[in-house]
């Protein structure tokens, strides 16, 4: 459920102005869904047990939601800017330029390899915020 909240969340942004997407800001933001939907499936796996969970179970459950609802977020990027909206990639270099940024040696194509490393990328961070909340959340 986190990952289509993520991608309503941009449709959402996107639907008002497609520039809206690209905003860091935007962009960033989703990991607050994502950490929400991890703290409220580590509570109910909690509440589940008796009111008592481990730290590793914990952490599995967190990570398990952060490692779909990215997936999720990821494949719905790929799909956006290959399919739906090919010209974001140009409206990306448009807004770089814009703003005083080097865009002369840049690849902005949106290729479903730098999707998925993005992807992997994204887990290990993902396994900090999981191990936090597992901690936090632990009984």
């Amino acid at each position: 459920m986190a990952g289509a909240a993520m991608v309503l969340y941009l449709l959402l942004f996107y639907y008002f102005d497609r520039a809206n997407i690209l905003n860091p800001l935007v962009f960033w933001s989703t990991l607050i869904i994502a950490g929400t939907a991890m703290i409220t499936a580590v509570k109910s796996k909690r509440s589940d047990n008796g009111g008592k969970i481990t730290r590793q179970d914990a952490l599995k459950t967190a990570f398990l939601v952060f490692v779909i609802s990215m997936l999720v977020f990821h494949l719905f990027s790929y799909v956006m800017f290959n399919f739906v909206d090919p010209g974001l990639t140009d409206l990306q270099k448009q807004m770089m330029e814009a703003a005083g940024r080097e865009t002369k040696d840049l690849d902005f194509k949106m290729t479903f390899g730098r999707v998925m490393f993005g992807y992997a990328f994204s887990l290990i961070g993902g396994f900090f915020i999981s191990y936090l909340i597992a901690s936090i959340l632990k009984k």
